[in-house]
């Protein structure tokens, strides 16, 4: 039985588009006896102008393969399908094969990805979607090539009609759509709260069913919301949820595994990645805070360990993207084994067997997130070669990668950096920055996360529409890469970046700015829930501030400064003002330049008097934080910051 067929859902916000002819066929698994060493092998071309050129002139689809370096089943079809003597065949000759590393090109995978990896489509030369799947095996494989070319040759006239009145749509959609002013108010966010509550799994933790993946913005928005309302439920709902999924912990050598299959966080998917590590360590980290338990402190220094001797580059500094599930060495073949295996067994019989394979492609977005969690880790567990490590990572990603103009490159592929123009990258690097000016004081960082914020409203802003675009709309359109995405979960890091921003320098126009985005994601719909609960509740809540102001050489200023890194608040902001080279004035609040050093307990309404001592810190903090958690209201736009008694 066949079905063909073509739809698309537009929305004045966010334009969702999708074209395809589905193909129905019996359900086939990868298993396939159908192997040949001697196949010729798949003549993969890369993504990009020379692709579609040739689609275009040799009037061929293309089969698009989007895979990852550390996925499982993928590895399954590079021994299955893809050397099978009839896919290959029938592949280099009818079909243009493009293969598309999915971490290096994040934005071709967000619209093309078919729920997992791999996933498998057949496009139309210009590269709409005729067909999409998963894994096939190769008499699956088989049947899609054959009948997709099929009709193809037989609706090729129509198919290219429809395809250019769906266009016309998405550009009439995207030229109508009009920014959002509606207004942002605290039941919003009370609303979000309860949309958690209601997917909580109260037996296994986490916040949906199966397949359970990580969702480390739902456990910090718990924590947050148990420490300013004290509810303990949320604090349960955040720790059993760590509790629960460190099933998926690598006993051995620390370190997560992706996913796992099950609700009750059983049947792992085994791969490691860098993005994984760094999220889920914040989580820990937070919990060891909030508890005190050593626990937690332990995953965190397994974990640690783990990214530091397998992830990380101690040569040229910088962060590897991830390490393979499985092991798998083409040149002793009895070596090879599966995740499942392999990461039962102790550590001297995991080296006797060999080490699954690392990634060490650097990415831009996760080493900018793994440099901000290590960052937090040095100011909480005094950890200096983490600190040491990152700061360093940092400095050599931002000289190699960043342009001005251009904005920061995803990778660097032959010594030059490559993919520019990507948003995440932006984001997440301004945020390890104000996370480095946070831990060391030092304002030239928080100058160079301006430098790439201000880049990145030039490049990705929708000044028509709101929010930003996943990249930049001047860049190479091929295929749907010219459909104008809007990635919820990272504007929604955009909008905790600028607020953090207008809390930092009190320029209003960072506060406006992370207005207009979380209008945008709050009209889209379909919302990423915590997400978008985290930088609501920035936006609404003036963040509780240490100041500590004295010279930076100095013992007892260090002492103080160091002391206000590590006590615990979510959203906690650290300045260390030195009054020889930094401006004594935030915001309307000027702090006086007398012998010292002191360091300040802030809100928006009011500053605590001058503390002399890092151990009276904790008791005066714990004291404004009462204080602030007991008259806690929204901030307003309106009003400002309205400190005025730093004396």
């Amino acid at each position: 039985m066949r079905y063909s067929g073509i739809g698309f859902f537009l929305s004045p916000r966010f334009i969702y588009f999708f074209l395809y002819v589905i193909v129905w066929f019996p359900a086939t698994g990868l298993a396939s006896d159908q192997r040949a060493t001697s196949a010729p092998a798949v003549h993969w071309a890369a993504w990009g102008a020379e692709a579609f050129e040739r689609a275009h002139a040799e009037d061929k689809l293309i089969l698009l393969d989007l895979t990852a370096v550390w996925c499982h089943a993928c590895h399954v079809m590079d021994e299955t399908t893809y050397v099978d003597p009839e896919v290959v065949t029938l592949l280099n000759a009818g079909f243009i094969p493009v293969r598309v590393e999915t971490d290096q090109h994040p934005d071709i995978a967000a619209r093309y990805r078919h729920g997992g990896w791999p996933t498998t489509s057949v496009l139309l030369p210009s590269g709409e979607i005729l067909f999409q799947a998963n894994a096939l095996a190769p008499e699956a494989m088989l049947e899609v090539l054959r009948t997709s070319d099929a009709f193809y040759r037989e609706n090729k006239q129509d198919m290219a009609e429809r395809v250019a009145r769906i266009w016309e749509q998405v550009e009439s959609a995207q030229r109508a759509s009009r920014q959002s002013h509606g207004r942002l108010h605290p039941a919003m966010l009370a609303q979000i709260l309860e949309v958690m509550k209601q997917s909580f799994d109260p037996v296994s933790g986490g916040f949906r069913d199966a397949p359970k993946f990580f969702e480390p913005e739902a456990v910090t928005l718990a924590f947050s919301h148990h420490f300013w309302s004290r509810d303990a439920e949320w604090r349960h709902m955040a720790l059993l949820t760590l509790d629960q999924q460190m099933k998926l912990h690598d006993p051995v050598w620390g370190g997560f595994f992706r996913y796992a299959e099950q609700a009750d966080w059983l049947h792992p998917h085994y791969e490691k990645l860098l993005s994984t590590q760094a999220t889920n360590l914040l989580n820990y980290l937070e919990a060891y805070q909030v508890t005190g338990l050593t626990r937690y402190r332990e995953v965190v220094e397994r974990t640690m360990g783990y990214v530091m001797r397998f992830l990380a580059d101690r040569e040229r500094v910088g962060f590897y993207a991830s390490q393979d599930a499985d092991v798998r060495n083409p040149n002793r073949p009895g070596a090879n084994m599966s995740g499942e295996k392999f990461f039962a067994l102790e550590e001297s019989q995991r080296l006797s067997i060999g080490i699954p394979f690392v990634d060490r492609t650097k990415l831009t977005d996760w080493n900018a997130l793994m440099i901000k969690t290590a960052l937090r880790v040095s100011q909480v567990l005094g950890d200096a070669e983490a600190r040491e490590f990152a700061l360093n990572t940092l400095g050599q990603l931002y000289k190699e990668r960043y342009q001005p103009g251009r904005g920061l490159a995803h990778l660097i592929h032959d010594g030059h950096p490559k993919e520019f123009g990507l948003l995440a990258d932006q984001v997440l690097f301004a945020d390890a920055l104000i996370a480095a000016f946070l831990t060391t004081g030092s304002s030239s960082y928080l100058k160079q996360a301006e430098t790439i914020i201000e880049d990145s409203v030039r490049l990705f802003e929708d000044s028509q529409g709101g929010g930003y675009f996943d990249r930049t709309p001047s860049a190479s359109s091929l295929g749907l890469l010219k459909f104008p995405h809007k990635d919820l979960q990272v504007n929604a890091a955009l909008s905790l970046v600028f607020s953090d921003l207008f809390y930092l320098t009190q320029d209003l126009r960072y506060r406006e700015r992370a207005e207009t985005i979380l209008q945008m994601i709050v009209e889209a719909g379909n919302l990423p829930v915590a997400h978008t609960g985290r930088a609501l509740h920035r936006f609404l809540y003036y963040p509780v501030h240490i100041v500590v102001v004295g010279e930076k050489n100095q013992a007892e200023a260090r002492r103080l400064f160091d002391r206000s890194l590590a006590m615990y608040a979510p959203g906690k902001l650290v300045r260390f003002l030195d009054p020889r080279v930094d401006s004594l004035s935030i915001g309307e609040v000027t702090f006086p330049k007398v012998a010292g050093p002191f360091a300040y307990v802030c809100t928006d309404r009011l500053c605590s008097s001058p503390i002399a001592q890092a151990d009276e810190l904790p008791e005066r903090f714990r004291e404004m934080l009462t204080m602030l958690a007991e008259a806690r209201a929204p901030f307003s736009i309106r009003d400002g910051p309205s400190v005025s008694n730093a004396r």
